[in-house]
């Protein structure tokens, strides 16, 4: 883990410049934004669609998740006073004082995450997966108007091939649900890939909605969608994929996309990855259009709250789309409509500053 430590330690060490002073944050108002941080971030309230289809073309999907390791930045402030998110616990090898905080073997605690992780591991390597957490709790619980009262908990393996044994899932699968705990992709693993905030609020937002919904069982394109949606995911997508464009079809149609999303890993690991993550890609698109194009999050919020509290999933889809669940999976087909960024399925580099 040598590597991934010191790579970690490069990235969140950060510079000292005065908060919110993020090189290049903004777009200038004379011409369209190029980096997809410089789009609109997602918010409860705010009004949807939230780009244009010239803004989403010229930058990609919209992706906030990545300035924490930019020159300057500087964790947000709560309601409090209180710092949270990246940098507001610990900074490259020091450890910030914090009320809450607890620290012991091979383990950590902190405002209802609790996470254990293999012997040999420095607290201030795994602390900075806490802070994802934390960040992606409090972010999600505003989307959705809900959180638990209960603790997420959370294993953090050896290494890859310790995550293999333990959930069957190859690096492209960034964590494993089991009764009472969720194993993650190792967190420093995931900080190096660029892919820890997000990982974090894709597996935060499947724990809220697990409990908004009551545990009642909905569709795996719903449930995964809304979680790749939240998560801001569709400019990773888009880099995953495009790779395979010139060789086959990356968008799936409802039936496949559950199917994929619904069973257990292909044998394959080359295989599973491909059909992964086209149907994560196609969940993405088919929440992407129920959002954007078909309400907001609002009937999303409703739909949840009203089947957590036993009404009928059908009835209540019916009632705020026009459909049932399985003809509102055909509506939102990802298959009848472009791609929202139109012929702009380029890779594109989120985890660079803008103008590098």
């Amino acid at each position: 883990m040598a590597g991934w430590t010191m790579l970690l330690i490069l990235t969140l060490a950060g510079g000292s410049l005065p908060s919110g002073a993020v090189a290049g944050a903004a777009a200038s108002a004379d011409r369209l934004p190029d980096h997809p941080s410089q789009l609109t971030p997602l918010t409860a309230a705010r009004e949807f669609p939230r780009c244009t289809p010239e803004e989403l073309a010229a930058a990609g999907y919209p992706d906030p998740l990545h300035a924490f390791a930019w020159p300057g930045y500087e964790p947000p402030v709560d309601a409090t006073g209180q710092t949270y998110g990246p940098r507001s616990l610990v900074r490259g090898q020091q450890v910030l004082p914090r009320e809450g905080l607890e620290i012991g073997p091979d383990r950590i605690a902190y405002r209802g995450v609790v996470m254990t992780f293999a012997p040999g591991y420095q607290d201030w390597q795994m602390l900075p997966m806490i802070e994802m957490l934390d960040w992606a709790r409090r972010d999600v619980a505003m989307l959705l108007g809900h959180d638990r009262p209960d603790t997420l908990r959370v294993i953090n393996p050896d290494n890859l091939d310790h995550y293999r044994e333990l959930t069957g899932h190859g690096f492209h699968r960034l964590h494993h649900w089991r009764a009472d705990a969720v194993v993650i992709e190792p967190g420093p693993i995931l900080l190096a890939r660029g892919l820890a905030a997000h990982a974090a609020r894709e597996l935060v937002t499947r724990w809220l909605v697990d409990d908004l919904a009551g545990g009642h069982a909905l569709p795996a394109w719903l449930v995964r969608g809304l979680a790749w949606y939240l998560a801001e995911d569709g400019t990773h997508f888009l880099n995953y994929l495009f790779m395979y464009r010139e060789r086959m079809p990356v968008v799936l149609g409802p039936t496949d996309t559950e199917a994929v999303l619904a069973a257990a890993p292909h044998p394959d690991p080359e295989t599973d990855k491909v059909q992964f993550r086209m149907a994560g890609y196609s969940a993405f698109l088919m929440v992407w259009e129920l959002v954007e194009h078909r309400g907001g999050l609002a009937p999303v919020r409703a739909f949840l709250q009203r089947v957590g509290a036993g009404e009928d999933p059908d009835a209540v889809s019916q009632e705020l789309w026009g459909h049932g669940l399985a003809e509102l999976a055909r509506e939102l087909d990802a298959t009848s409509r472009p791609e929202p960024v139109g012929a702009a399925v380029d890779p594109r580099t989120p985890h660079r500053p803008p103008a590098r």
